[in-house]
């Protein structure tokens, strides 16, 4: 008797606690709090009043049906935070703080309206997989402790007019995800204000904003963005392109950072049409040659080569040699038609195009590098012909 009353305590003791199911239309207003998982239903409607407090410890919103929140707060401990799937436009969340939350808003799928929020010091702001479409306009994505807005599996979320600070490691993630807009956002003293990863990260990146960030956008792992009209300004490095990445940039103002583009590992950007002013250094390559690439390239990526080689290590099995290509492998990276401010226009005059720019860093200044006890030769930067005037229309 003794042994089975035990044995039920115990029992007891694992079970997780049922979870709140909301099966009818239902009214939230003023302060709650919550210790289990609330459940809201397929075609059942949350609606949560202006001015409410909702609490959670330990547990999460979960909505099947349809969830309207306008000018509310969440928060909790340990909490889950708010998972929506496959919610429709008619979901929408407006003038809303998150925050504390293992991942703010999930989104599983769907096309959830999120305007105007406020996403603090969760470790993720707002997550969206599963091809999730949907909005995501004029939101505030601060000090997040590991992203303040991470897109991937193939979802096409627009996001609008938003501002990311001082989150501790992206601003934004985007990870085999191509939005259908990604315009007009701000991203301020960020670790990286925002990364494009892997074969099929291909989104055009318009208008943005970068400030006092240690890396304003990096582009990795075969990713082929356009990234046209930004302004990248007084961030340790502009734009980081590395591991056999072919983006488009052009348009782009590139002022005051410590480098303004740096390429490495097999990267054969196009890199046209931008205007480059008072970088410490306008564009440095770094471990980047063709020779490499050609002998070592595919090997390293497979895992075939040393463990120090830039390639090592998992995430890029489904992409084939033929995805990452180059269409030429030359030795060069194609920089011409930029204007490289007056200084740099007046000096290029003097040395011509065959000569070696000051504010360029490539394979007139350092001949070789060595990866696995083998000398390579470091490429070098196309930049001529180029633009005597300045070629974007942005305000400085």
């Amino acid at each position: 008797m003794r042994l089975c009353l035990l044995i039920l305590m115990v029992l007891a003791c694992v079970t997780p606690a049922a979870a709140l199911v909301i099966d009818r239309d239902t009214l939230w207003t003023g302060k709650q709090s919550f210790n289990e998982d609330v459940l809201v239903m397929q075609e059942v409607t949350l609606t949560i009043a202006p001015g409410s407090k909702l609490h959670f410890s330990g547990a999460r919103l979960e909505v099947a049906g349809r969830l309207v929140a306008q000018g509310a707060e969440f928060s909790g401990e340990s909490w889950e935070g708010l998972r929506l799937k496959g919610t429709d436009a008619t979901t929408r969340i407006s003038d809303c703080v998150i925050k504390g939350a293992a991942t703010g808003i999930f989104v599983q799928g769907g096309s959830p309206l999120l305007e105007r929020l406020t996403l603090s010091g969760n470790k993720v702001g707002i997550e969206l997989r599963g091809k999730a479409a949907g909005k995501v306009v004029n939101c505030r994505f601060i000090a997040n402790r590991k992203v303040g807005l991470f897109i991937k599996d193939d979802s096409t979320t627009a996001v609008i007019d938003c501002r990311f600070e001082n989150n501790l490691r992206y601003g934004a993630y985007l990870y085999h995800a191509l939005p259908q807009v990604f315009q007009g956002n701000d991203f301020v003293k960020n670790d990286i204000g925002l990364m494009i990863a892997y074969h099929g990260s291909d989104p055009t990146v318009e208008n943005n904003r970068f400030e006092e960030n240690n890396i304003a956008i990096q582009v990795d792992r075969a990713a082929r963005p356009e990234l046209r009209g930004n302004q990248l300004r007084a961030n340790q490095t502009g734009l980081y392109i590395y591991r056999r990445s072919d983006p488009l940039v052009t348009g782009n103002l590139i002022e005051a950072n410590g480098v303004g583009v740096l390429v490495a590992y097999s990267s054969y950007p196009q890199i046209t049409g931008n205007d480059f002013l008072k970088n410490e250094m306008a564009l440095k390559l770094e471990f980047q040659s063709s020779a490499w690439e050609s002998q070592r390239g595919a090997d390293a990526r497979s895992g075939e080569t040393t463990a120090r080689s830039a390639f090592a290590g998992q995430g890029m099995r489904s992409v084939t040699e033929d995805d990452r290509r180059a269409k030429r492998l030359n030795g060069t990276v194609r920089a011409g038609d930029n204007w490289w401010g007056e200084g740099g226009t007046a000096e290029l005059a003097k040395i011509g195009k065959t000569g070696n720019p000051s504010f360029i860093y490539d394979g007139r200044d350092q001949a070789t590098f060595v990866d696995a006890g083998e000398e390579f030769p470091l490429d070098k930067v196309a930049h001529a012909p180029w633009s005597t005037v300045p070629l974007t229309e942005l305000k400085r």
